[in-house]
Parts: structure tokens; sequence; C-alpha cells
């Protein structure tokens, strides 16, 4: 009865097929894929492919793929595997997307210029510096441009557009230390913070209060981060261990070591690994982390992101949400 059945179901797709024209076959494949790779330097268009002679230099290699794609599509398997290997991607991008809007904006701005990759200026002279992201910094005071940094201001001076009207959510602490209004900007509804991070163009920021999106930025970086994206393709981004630091790093930084001693002053919990590397959490905010948990962490190799800067002869990085350390490796 089994084989019965299987082989009614194989005549049957059999039949679907060959009565189907090939032409909607390929109509098929190129609607649910949006985009067809017909060789490194032509993609075609679903719509263009028909309405458009914008297409005609792609013509002659297309006849040589139709029919690789009609045999293809004689196969069983063929769409539902396109299907479910594509389709993780899709959905998981879709939903840090959607993870990452908003349901209500504070202000409508227009935009003035571009400073750098999370630095904009309004037209009413305002400094926006855009919440939950970092980018490498360009050349000031005679130092050069960091890797990056000039793409990631030519990528936000793209996604603003010619019309520079955007919309601002406010960070619960309004202001930074330089003056900067803090905020998340967005054209239309497209979170920009969320754009440079897929692109892999800028790095995530946790600086409490200002937390609203940070799993979802956090989420998204990892997203480019897996398919090294950007930033994620230079060595200054990749994870350094802290035995290979030289003592005069400065900057953002991703560093891993072993944790030798966790201890705790009046004012912070302090993390000490190898190389004479600190990490320090200050008591305001350890309320941003699982306390618990900290002074488990001797003896452990672990990660952590955020600013180098060097101390009475010693690397210090300051630690402000549970996001910027996590364990790799448990020792027992």
């Amino acid at each position: 009865m089994m084989k019965l059945t299987l082989n009614a179901v194989a005549a049957t797709h059999s039949r679907l097929v060959q009565r189907t024209p090939a032409s909607s076959i390929l109509t098929f494949v190129l609607n649910a894929t949006h985009f067809t790779p017909v060789n490194r330097k032509c993609w075609i268009q679903q719509v263009e492919l028909i309405n458009s002679a914008k297409n005609t230099g792609c013509n002659i290699v297309l006849k040589k793929h139709y029919q690789i794609f009609k045999n293809a599509l004689s196969g069983r398997f063929f769409i539902p595997a396109v299907l479910i290997l594509a389709s993780p991607i899709c959905l998981s991008e879709e939903k840090l997307k959607q993870d990452c809007v908003s349901t209500h904006f504070d202000e409508k701005a227009i935009i003035d210029y571009v400073i750098d990759g999370d630095t904009v200026v309004l037209n009413d002279k305002r400094h926006i510096r855009l919440i939950g992201i970092n980018t490498p910094e360009l050349s000031h005071n005679n130092s050069p441009s960091e890797a990056g940094a000039v793409n990631a201001r030519s990528a936000l001076k793209k996604v603003l557009g010619r019309t520079s009207i955007v919309n601002l959510v406010y960070g619960l602490e309004r202001h930074d230390r330089h003056g900067r209004t803090l905020a998340h900007i967005y054209v239309s509804d497209m979170n920009i913070q969320y754009h440079l991070l897929k692109s892999g163009l800028a790095m995530p920021l946790r600086i409490p209060p200002n937390l609203s999106f940070a799993d979802c930025y956090y989420k998204t970086s990892q997203f480019a981060k897996d398919q090294r994206l950007g930033l994620w393709e230079l060595s200054r981004y990749k994870t350094h261990n802290v035995k290979s630091l030289t003592g005069y790093e400065k900057g953002f930084y991703f560093i891993s070591g072993k944790v030798r001693q966790v201890s705790s002053s009046r004012s912070s919990v302090w993390i000490n690994l190898e190389n004479n590397v600190a990490l320090r959490i200050k008591n305001a905010d350890l309320k941003y982390f699982n306390k618990s948990e900290l002074h488990s962490l001797e003896t452990q190799t672990i990660e952590a992101s955020g600013w180098l800067y060097k101390h009475k002869g010693q690397l210090r990085m300051q630690l402000r949400h549970n996001l910027d350390l996590k364990i790799t490796k448990t020792e027992y």
C-alpha cells in the first residue's frame, strides 16, 4: 500500500510538471527568490525581466540557464529545498527588524549634515548622537581615520537620503557629557541604528539608562558578525586575547582572557584578567548584571567589550551592562 501511494504521488507530480509551461515554472522561482543570479555581475529582478530592456545584456546567459532551471525543477524537492534553506535567514532578519521598531516617535526633525557614522546635526544646529551604536572614529587631531569610519559615514548619508526628514526617539537620559542629544533615528519606520548594525558598519554600545532596543541591537550585530560583514572582516575588530595586548591599546575593543580574581572596592566590582588587564563595574551599574554570578567568574575564560584605557600602569575597561560580558569557557 505504501509503495502504491508513493508511486501515485510521484506520477501526479510528474504530470503536473509536464503540464506546467516552463515559463510559469521559471516565473514562480523568480518570484520565490525575488532575484535570480545569472552570473557574477548580472542579477535579474522579476519585474525587470518582464517589463524592461535593462536586462538585455543578460538575455543570452539567461537562455543558457533556462534549461538548467527547467531540469532542476523536475526534481521533487528543488523548490521546498530552496524555500527551507532561505526562509530561516529571511525570517530571522525580519524578526530583528521588527524588534527594533518603535511604537512612538518623540519628534520629527530635519538633518542638516552628517558628522560621522553615529553623529548628525539638525537644521536647528542640535547635535544628535545615535543611541546604542558606536562607529570607528574619523581622522582628528592629526590622527588617521580608523578602519571602517569613512564607510560608516557614507552609509549613514546614503540611508538618510536627500530629504533628510527623520523621526526621533529620545533616550531616558536626553544628553551626553558633550551636550549632544541622544536619540534613536528613524526614516519612516526604519531604524537607522538597526540598518548600520545589520550591514556590519557599527558596533553595539550599551550605556545605561538608554537601553531601549539593546537586545535587538546586540542580536542584529551578531547577525552581521556571523556573516563577517563590514567591520567583522577586519582584524582590528576581532576578539583580542589579553595576552596579546601591549598595554598601549586604547579605544573600543573586544577582548578575552582568563579571570584571575574578582574583588570589590567601595565603588566598584573588579574583574582582574591575565596580563594586568582589569574590568571595572561601578556599583551604580551593578543592577544591570547578575551580581551573584560575578564572583563565580574566577578561573573562567570570558569575553568583554568596551573602551580600553591605561590607568596607573594597568589596562582597564569599564563594563556597563551584562551584554558587555560573557563566559566563553568554563573551568571546573
